[in-house]
């Protein structure tokens, strides 16, 4: 059940029921009644703790897709996007392409391409 599944993941990371509900922004109580499966989370807390898990959301609530070339594909481009989301250079360049322009988004993809092959500076 989804509440032992929260239960499991926060210990597995180490958390009490307080420090999760601290980066949640909620009480100890509301965690408390999720691990106890008096409540469920919101689709947005969903959300939320998938990414504190760093899971995918499906994956929190275990539901299991049959694989097919499609949905492989989908997994692996989600895969990819949850890791460059939790990192902090990616998610900058990920948070600016979602307001920018066409043309700053070709400007930047030329730029990128151009930097292909270069060493990495940290």
């Amino acid at each position: 059940m989804l509440g032992e599944r929260i239960r499991n993941l926060r210990k597995k990371l180490g958390y009490s029921q307080q420090q999760l509900a601290k980066k949640m922004h909620l009480t100890q109580g509301a965690i408390s009644q999720w691990e106890n499966d008096l409540t469920e989370p919101a689709a947005d807390q969903l959300t939320s703790l998938a990414s504190i898990f760093g899971i995918s959301v499906d994956d929190l609530l275990e539901i299991e897709k049959q694989e097919t070339a499609s949905t492989k594909y989908d997994s692996e481009v989600m895969a990819i996007r949850d890791r460059y989301r939790r990192d902090p250079y990616y998610r900058l360049l990920f948070d600016a392409a979602e307001n920018a322009k066409p043309e700053h988004l070709k400007a930047a993809a030329a730029m990128l391409k151009s930097l292909e092959g270069t060493e990495n500076v940290d």
